[in-house]
């Protein structure tokens, strides 16, 4: 069994962070979003700032920019989310998955 050491989480999360140099720095028209890198080699864009229809919109810019196919689900409480993913491949050679989430009630879509 392999045991996985705090440098291999720091290696992943390295990798993480210069998927996310080379992703925002060709979107600078972009809106920003606000991004969770976590220590597995994974990214989450998220907006979090505008109305509901900015935050979808922003959304979907970045889907696009990125080549995600985002699919929508409705929850039992009504909250839609949205959500994608991707990956792309680090300096390094590691695989970052880069993940697209957003969600939203539906009185939230008449703002």
């Amino acid at each position: 069994m392999t045991t996985i050491t705090n440098a291999d989480h720091r290696r992943w999360q390295y990798a993480a962070l210069d998927v996310l140099g080379a992703i925002t720095a060709d979107a600078v028209a972009l809106p920003p979003l606000a991004w969770r890198v976590a220590t597995t080699a994974q990214l989450q864009g998220e907006p979090d700032s505008g109305t509901p229809a900015d935050r979808l919109a922003t959304l979907t810019e970045w889907a696009r920019h990125l080549g995600i196919d985002l699919t929508e689900r409705t929850g039992p409480d009504g909250a839609v989310t949205r959500h994608g993913h991707t990956e792309r491949t680090a300096k390094n050679g590691k695989s970052v998955t880069i993940g697209l989430y957003l969600r939203s009630w539906p009185d939230d879509d008449e703002s």
